[in-house]
This record gives C-alpha cells, structure tokens and sequence, in this order.
C-alpha cells in the first residue's frame, strides 16, 4: 500500500538526508539514481514526492531537480493587509533578500495604455524580482510602472532599496494607500506562470494586483508568486445577515 511504501521512503529520506548532511536548498540525487538508491520503483518515489511537496519537505523545480527545503522557514499573510513581501520575510525573523532578474523600458500595449491613462508616446519598465529568505526562493514578482514613477537607470543599478513602497514615497513622493487582488490558479502554457514555477517549484498561487495611490490613482501593476510551501495567505471572511 502507498501509506506503507510512504513511510519507508520517508524513514529513507531522512536517513539519506542525516548521512549527507544536506542543508536546505540542495539537490537530491535524479529520480532514477534516487530510486535505486532507496530500492523503490520511479513511480512509487514520484508518488512519495508529490506527498513530500504538498509537506513542503521538498521542493521540485521543472528541468532542474528536487530540493529540500527549509521547513522551518514558513511565512503567514493576511491577505486584507496590504504588506510588502520583504517586509513580511523581515517581520518573520528571517534575512530578507532580493534579485532583480529581468528589467526593460518599454513601449505599452493597449491594456496598460488604459489601465495607467498614458499617452502612445510614453513607455513603462517592466522588472522581475525573485524574493527570498535565509537564501530560499519564496516568491516572485512582475513589476509593471508608467516610467514617471520609476528611474530605469537607478533601478537597474541599485534596485528599490527597502520596498517598492518605500521607493516611491521617498523617491517620488507617492504613497500607496490600497490594491485590488485577485487570486488566481497558473494557467498551462503562460510564459509568466511557466517561469515561477521553474523558479519556485508547483506548489504555488498567483496574486494580480493594482497599486493606488491616496487619490485613487493606478501606480503600478503587480504579478505576485507565492511559494506555498513557505508563505500562506490567510483571508478573514466574516458572515453577513440577510
């Protein structure tokens, strides 16, 4: 039975883990050297894994590998608040740290066009960011600004600093007061949701988010990736009387 078989692979894993001496973050052996290795079919291992994953005991990244990850690094946001991820890494008594991977200045396409209210003629920056704590990657984002909210150049160089939301109020004097967020499941095939989960590994939820500013202005658009198995996003409902 796969209760069984679960077990001894995972009374095997810890034993593989102890003997190695595997810190968070590093690599297991490929499926079919791992397999032997604990004298298991690949299919009963792939079965074990995808329990390990949803533990958050491992991690496995498409074309790349499985990792183990840091079970002591877990993070926990109230959706309804509105806080940066490095803040919520810093809140939760780890070292935050930040990699700006991708960054261009651009021409719009139409829904940023409307979205922003720009003009054909100016551009926005478009950055991706992966976030990290204690070194783990835990989540990833698509940053989207009309470029009169953001120094290209500056960014490039030297990054946002502490938070967006600190560079835009000591750089440009813009304070963001509130989002609308939607969370929604990746989609197969999207270049964006394809990437986090190369980044992050499977087990992880998208945030879309607009920023405004305190006169109800759109001053940046967001794609936010959340590694689950490190940070939950809670949501307080509360009932409502017909």
């Amino acid at each position: 039975m796969i209760s069984k078989r679960l077990y001894e692979v995972k009374e095997k894993l810890d034993d593989y883990i102890r003997e190695q001496e595997l810190k968070p973050g590093d690599k297991l052996p490929t499926e079919a050297k791992f397999a032997a290795m604990l004298g298991v079919s690949r299919l009963t291992l792939r079965e074990c894994f995808k329990v390990f994953q949803k533990e958050g005991i491992l991690r496995t990244v498409n074309g790349a590998g499985t990792y183990l990850c840091d079970t002591s690094c877990h993070l926990s946001n109230t959706v309804n608040e509105l806080i940066g991820t490095g803040m919520l890494i810093r809140l939760s008594g780890h070292r935050e740290g930040a990699e700006i991977m991708h960054i261009e200045q651009t021409a719009p396409k139409k829904e940023w066009l409307d979205l922003f209210h720009l003009e054909e003629n100016q551009q926005i920056v478009i950055i991706k960011r992966v976030r990290t704590a204690d070194g783990n990657p835990v989540a990833m984002a698509w940053n989207i600004f009309p470029d009169r909210y953001v120094d290209y150049q500056e960014i490039r160089e030297q990054g946002f600093g502490e938070s967006i939301f600190s560079y835009l109020e000591q750089k440009k004097k813009v304070h963001i007061s509130h989002a609308e967020s939607q969370i929604c499941a990746l989609r197969p095939g999207s270049i964006f949701d394809d990437e986090a989960r190369t980044v992050l590994g499977e087990q992880v939820v998208l945030m879309k988010q607009v920023h405004y500013d305190d006169d109800g202005k759109p001053i940046f658009y967001s794609r936010d990736y959340f590694d689950t198995n490190c940070i939950t996003l809670k949501l307080r409902r509360e009932r409502r009387e017909w």
